[in-house]
């Protein structure tokens, strides 16, 4: 009987703490990393994060206050915790905003679509208003990598292509892929810009 009742209380654990989805934005604090999640958790003011393996410990290292994550792992609400196995996407802050590359300028407007305008900034001085411009518009996913880049996946109406993204500062470099080949297509140095007309 007590061998039973053993069995059952570790299937019981083992469906409390199964891996579900989380997703959540988090902030960083002095005392460690936390996931807003107010819906599923109105009691806690937010949930300390517990990195369940090294991959998760790197990801979340790279994280900010305002950022996003998608991620599997399990919700513990009665000690306002919740412990992540990987995170699968990321939400980045800093990605947010306008940049301007020798392309052409990229506007993220959230964590999902971004719209990519060709024209230069020497045009823009010329009195070009790049909102005039149609863009070329994408939908975007995030995922963490190792080291300091990010890889980034684009979709457009037509296709799929992937880079990578490292940041520093007010600037970053992407580096776009063949698809088929894996062979580096395009490296673009980015830089953070405030609308002329805005």
């Amino acid at each position: 009987m007590k061998s039973l009742l053993f069995v059952l209380s570790l299937l019981a654990s083992s469906v409390a703490y199964s891996t579900q989805p989380v997703s959540g934005i988090v902030e960083r604090t002095s005392a460690g990393l936390f996931l807003h999640v107010p819906e599923k958790a109105p009691h806690c003011e937010h949930l300390l994060i517990h990195a369940k393996s090294d991959e998760a410990v790197q990801s979340l290292k790279k994280l900010d206050t305002g950022d996003a994550i998608t991620a599997a792992g399990f919700f513990a609400y009665e000690s306002c915790s919740v412990f992540i196995d990987s995170v699968d996407y990321v939400g980045l802050k800093r990605l947010l905003g306008h940049w301007h590359s020798s392309d052409g300028i990229i506007s993220v407007q959230d964590f999902d679509s971004l719209n990519f305008y060709p024209i230069k900034l020497k045009d823009l001085t010329k009195g070009g208003v790049y909102e005039k411009i149609e863009p070329i518009r994408y939908r975007y996913s995030l995922t963490p990598s190792e080291g300091a880049e990010w890889v980034l996946f684009l979709s457009d109406s037509t296709s799929t292509s992937f880079a990578t993204l490292q940041f520093s500062k007010a600037s970053a470099i992407m580096k776009i892929y063949d698809s088929d080949t894996g062979a580096i297509k395009k490296t673009l140095r980015l830089s953070k810009w405030s609308p002329l007309n805005k």
